[in-house]
C-alpha cells in the first residue's frame, strides 16, 4: 500500500489564496494592457478624424503675395494631422527663403498652425548679371531680383519701398540668397547717410582700389575713400553742398573731412 500524507488544511488554504491572488495579478495586467490599447487606439482614430485636422494656417509678417510662397515652402496645408506636423521642418523651410531674416513655426489646438516671419528689409540695389538688379539687405544678403513682377517684392513688410533704397555701383553675379561681400562699404556708407544727402546722390560707387565714393545730381562726384569716419566725412560733404553751386563743381574729395578739395570745371561761370 502506499501512504498518502495528510496535508495541513491550513497550509492548502494558503495555497489557494496565493493561486488565487496571481490569478487576479494576471488579470489585472491584462486589464491594463488592454486599456492602453483601447486608450491607444481611440487616440489614433481621433488623430486621423478631421476634428485634429488641420483647420487654419495663420500667416503672419508678410504680405498676402508672399503667402502662397510661404505656404508651399513650408509643406503645411489644411487638412493635415495636427498631430504629426513637423513643424521644426517647417519652419527650417521657411527661413530658407533669402528674403526672409527668420521664421516661427508652432500650432495652436486645436486646429490651426501659425507662421510668423520677419523679412528681411532692402538696403540697396545692385546691378547683377542678365540685365537685372538684386535687392540686398543691410548685411549684404540679396533677397530679391527687380524689376519686380509684383507689389509685394518691391514692397516688403514695415514699408520699405525697393524703389526708395540707395543704388550701389557694386555688381553682382551670384545668386538669391547668397552675400554680396563687396558691397560692404557702400552699405555702410549708405546706412550713414541722412536724408538729406541721400536726395542728392545718385549711386554709391566703389573703385578698384576699395575706395568708396558718391554721384550727385548735376554729375558732381564725391571721393570718400576708406569706409571709416565716415559721419565726419559725411558732414563735410553735406557743409558743401550747402553752400557750394553744383554746377562748377566736379569732385569733392573728402578723403581727409578736415582738408575737403573741391574741384571745378572751367570755365565756371564767375
Amino acid at each position: 500500500m502506499t501512504a498518502t500524507a495528510a496535508v495541513d488544511p491550513r497550509i492548502k488554504a494558503r495555497r489557494i489564496a496565493v493561486a488565487r491572488a496571481q490569478g487576479r495579478r494576471r488579470l489585472h495586467v491584462l486589464a491594463a494592457v488592454a486599456g492602453i490599447a483601447v486608450v491607444a487606439a481611440a487616440a489614433w482614430g481621433v488623430s486621423r478624424t478631421p476634428l485634429m485636422d488641420v483647420d487654419r494656417i495663420a500667416v503672419s509678417g508678410a504680405g498676402p503675395g508672399r503667402t502662397a510662397e510661404i505656404l508651399d515652402e513650408s509643406s503645411l496645408s489644411a487638412g493635415l494631422p495636427m498631430l504629426y506636423l513637423d513643424v521644426d521642418e517647417a519652419e527650417r523651410a521657411v527661413a530658407s527663403l533669402p528674403w526672409v531674416r527668420s521664421a516661427r513655426v508652432w500650432r495652436d489646438w486645436p486646429g490651426t498652425v501659425h507662421i510668423a516671419v520677419e523679412p528681411r528689409v532692402p538696403a540697396g540695389s545692385v546691378p547683377a548679371t542678365g540685365g537685372r538688379t538684386a535687392l540686398i539687405d543691410a548685411h549684404g544678403y540679396v533677397i530679391a531680383w527687380t524689376p519686380v513682377s509684383g507689389p509685394d517684392d518691391a514692397r516688403f513688410a514695415g514699408g520699405s519701398d525697393a524703389a526708395g533704397v540707395p543704388h550701389l555701383a557694386v555688381p553682382f553675379s551670384g545668386e538669391l540668397g547668397d552675400i554680396h561681400t563687396h558691397a560692404d562699404g557702400p552699405l555702410a556708407v549708405a546706412a550713414a547717410m541722412p536724408d538729406d544727402l541721400a536726395a542728392w546722390v545718385t549711386a554709391v560707387t566703389v573703385d578698384s582700389a576699395d575706395a568708396v565714393g558718391l554721384d550727385l545730381v548735376g554729375g558732381a562726384s564725391v571721393v570718400l575713400g576708406d569706409a571709416v569716419l565716415l559721419d565726419d566725412k559725411i558732414e563735410a560733404v553735406r557743409a558743401l553742398l550747402s553752400s557750394t553751386d553744383l554746377d562748377c563743381i566736379t569732385s569733392i574729395d573728402v578723403t581727409m573731412p578736415d582738408i575737403a578739395t573741391v574741384v571745378r570745371h572751367s570755365p565756371c561761370g564767375f
